[in-house]
């Protein structure tokens, strides 16, 4: 399947994926630098394949007033950073000068909203997902990009 990275951009969306089995969270809190954010916005840029994200749709959910939630199982330091990119919150560098969204040329910006990626869906209509299933899941695919730490990982066991 494929997403718009802008497309998601309003949705709501847990980064953290809280799991109450463990009282902790899924995802480690964000570590990616200034140069790894960068390489991600030139990485659209450019066109250049994106690993798929894998997510969990949660609808309609009514801890966010009966609206769809997305959870992130795979994929939280690439749409955080490209979301704090559509904010403005830091720049990429052409030709020697820093542009944040805002700034860049309308081709650049139209190509950066218009970025399909591809992703794994899981669909929690009726039956909520057990955390055992979020953890295996996690473990499968978290093998590249910035490594997690032995202790993190170790520390997701039921």
């Amino acid at each position: 399947m494929g997403i718009f990275f802008y497309a998601t951009y309003n949705y709501k969306i847990d980064f953290d994926v809280y799991l109450p089995s463990l009282q902790k969270n899924l995802q480690r809190p964000l570590v990616w630098n200034l140069d790894q954010k960068r390489e991600l916005i030139w990485s659209v840029l450019y066109q250049r394949n994106i690993p798929d994200l894998s997510i969990i749709n949660r609808y309609p959910d009514e801890s966010v007033g009966g609206n769809e939630m997305i959870e992130v199982i795979d994929g939280k330091q690439r749409l955080h950073t490209f979301f704090s990119f559509l904010d403005n919150e830091f720049t990429i560098e052409i030709d020697g000068v820093e542009y944040y969204f805002n700034d860049l040329p309308r081709e650049y910006q139209t190509e950066i909203e218009n970025y399909g990626v591809c992703y794994t869906e899981v669909l929690e209509h009726t039956k909520k997902i057990p955390d055992s299933f979020k953890i295996a899941w996690f473990k499968q695919i978290n093998f590249a990009g910035t490594p997690q730490d032995r202790e993190h990982m170790n520390s997701l066991t039921i």
